[in-house]
């Protein structure tokens, strides 16, 4: 379990049954919105650890933290560094996933309803305040604030998730070049 992580002056309370990978990366915003943390298993760790992030300039290091984290459960845990209302939270996230994304428009639709339930509570998700997206193989759930919001049935859009963070077109492209160098061999 992880409690209390500190890194980069950025604190995770949570109980999350995982392994932090890396969590300090703003998004690539002019405004940083938020921070992004991902928790994968330490069985992904361990695989990630056999491959050399600077063979093939990274290519199969980040083949392969992109394909385990479809194979094993993951958490993106953002921290918000400013005010942000519930429509316009749940559209961005809306927005970049749902052009990686092949199913039902209706899951992005779901998606964005979860959000905009567990922000709405509070009017605007604030400094300091989290959202949570877990991913696995049955789907993604969404967490605001500690409070769970329910989830998505559908791997591939948790999939789709993992790539808005993980795939060449990433909303923070820093976060998986450190993810492979705290993990992966040179």
């Amino acid at each position: 379990m992880i409690n209390d992580v500190l890194i980069s002056d950025i604190l995770f309370s949570n109980t999350l049954p995982a392994f932090v990978l890396r969590t300090l990366m703003n998004t690539n915003t002019a405004n940083k919105v938020y921070s992004v943390g991902m928790y994968c298993t330490e069985t992904l760790k361990e695989k990630l650890s056999t491959i050399s992030r600077t063979a093939d300039k990274g290519k199969q290091a980040l083949v392969a933290l992109r394909n385990g984290v479809k194979e094993d459960p993951c958490t993106f845990l953002l921290e918000m560094n400013f005010k942000v209302g519930a429509e316009k939270m749940a559209n961005a996230i809306a927005e970049s996933v749902s052009p990686r994304y092949d199913g039902p428009a209706s899951d992005v639709e779901d998606l964005k309803r979860l959000i905009q339930k567990g922000v709405s509570i509070k009017g605007a998700v604030k400094k300091g305040d989290q959202i949570q997206f877990d991913c696995s193989e049955e789907g993604l759930g969404v967490t605001v604030c500690g409070k769970d919001q329910g989830n998505v049935a559908s791997g591939g859009l948790a999939s789709a998730f993992c790539d808005v963070y993980l795939d060449d077109k990433s909303v923070s492209p820093t976060l998986a070049d450190s993810c492979l160098a705290e993990c992966c061999s040179l």
